[in-house]
């Protein structure tokens, strides 16, 4: 069947945005979110791979050559996978990090690993801890067929929407895949000049396994900027949903590239300059921690951006498991600065003689006022 044009209409965000976030996915059980990212690539004409670890990469090329910009962002979320079946008893085993004050007495929503299509319902009776941590639980299937190695996804809404806010089981990261595939598709429909590559990647709740060994085994151009697209916890004010993309600055234990991050702030106050409705943050967001220092550390020329999450690992109030939530315009606002990266050959340096320029001024004036006080 031929693909879609490449002259064709971009998705509309929020239809991509439900079309993505409803693709059950836990670590290591990513492959219905990949799936979809095949079709997608394969509806535009876009070239498709994955490598033998199961990251998938999506890749957009026109124009003469360029340096390319790669947009990360992975397939999994928190979750519980079925380890045995006895009766009505479930053994589960967690994926990810959540607080073990959380969970008892949560129902879950239980989907074929093969299908993706929903089985059953069932309650969970009790949680095992490690570090504070849920590691397992033992439930109740209420409904429904249960199977080892099926999925247990928390029973909250897959998507909805409250105006511009969308609520969602898994926007960590699936919010992030959104963002790349919007500006794939953005760049396919108007044929711009540019070379990015939509990279997928696989475990990042499990210990960022996945981006680790793509940076280990060097699978991404020696000279590629690598931005690592998140979403990621607003919590304790670390920023305000509805206040555009933010350009991170670094995460929990890491902080990027200078000169990336300054590029991408100076092409956020373009797009602002252009349209002053064009609205972006700049934050270090130290909720968690992001792929963008892995690539970092090994060796890649590296920045992140996101999108402020709220109810983050779907911790909720009072400790009780509830949907995650992002911003539509926060989204559009990403893929709009992402686009914008794309088609900007990248000089840093071009950046920064107006910085230089202000502070030898002051440097210069210095000279006079600090011999002059005490």
């Amino acid at each position: 069947m031929p693909g879609r044009p490449r002259s064709a209409d971009p998705t509309d965000l929020a239809t991509l945005a439900r079309a993505v976030l409803t693709r059950p996915a836990v670590s290591y059980l990513e492959h219905h979110v990949r799936d979809y990212i095949r079709e997608f690539a394969t509806d535009r004409n876009l070239e498709y791979a994955e490598d033998r670890y199961g990251n998938a990469y999506v890749a957009y090329r026109r124009g003469t050559a360029r340096r390319p910009l790669v947009l990360g962002a992975h397939m999994d979320h928190p979750g519980f996978v079925i380890e045995g079946v006895r009766g009505r008893r479930l053994d589960l085993v967690f994926r990810g990090g959540l607080s073990a004050e959380y969970g008892t007495g949560e129902a879950v929503r239980l989907y074929g690993a093969a299908t993706g299509e929903p089985t059953g319902r069932a309650v969970i009776e009790t949680v095992t801890a490690a570090n504070g941590r849920i590691a397992g639980a033992r439930a109740r299937l209420e409904e429904g067929t249960a199977a080892a190695g099926d999925m247990a996804l928390w029973d909250v809404t897959p998507f909805s929407r409250r105006g511009d806010l969308i609520l969602a089981r898994q926007c960590d990261d699936l919010g992030g895949c959104i963002a790349v595939l919007s500006t794939l598709d953005r760049l396919a429909a108007t044929r711009a000049a540019a070379h990015v590559i939509g990279l997928f990647t696989r475990a990042e709740e499990d210990g960022l396994r996945g981006a680790a060994v793509v940076g280990r085994e060097r699978l991404l151009p020696e000279n590629a900027i690598v931005l690592a697209i998140e979403t990621s916890s607003m919590a304790g004010g670390r920023a305000e949903q509805g206040g555009g993309p933010i350009v991170r600055v670094g995460d929990a234990i890491h902080v990027f590239s200078p000169k990336v991050t300054q590029w991408m702030t100076a092409l956020a106050q373009e797009l602002r300059t252009e349209d002053p409705a064009f609205a972006f943050q700049r934050k270090l967001m130290d909720g968690g921690v992001t792929e963008a220092t892995a690539y970092d550390l090994y060796g890649y020329e590296t920045g992140a951006a996101c999108v402020a999450l709220g109810n983050y690992h779907n911790a909720g109030p009072k400790n009780r498991v509830a949907a995650e939530t992002i911003h539509l315009g926060d989204l559009e606002g990403l893929a709009r600065l992402c686009v914008r990266m794309a088609e900007t050959t990248p000089r840093f340096d071009s950046y920064l003689p107006g910085l230089r320029k202000r502070f030898d001024r002051l440097g210069r004036e210095a000279t006079t006022t600090l011999r002059k006080r005490p």
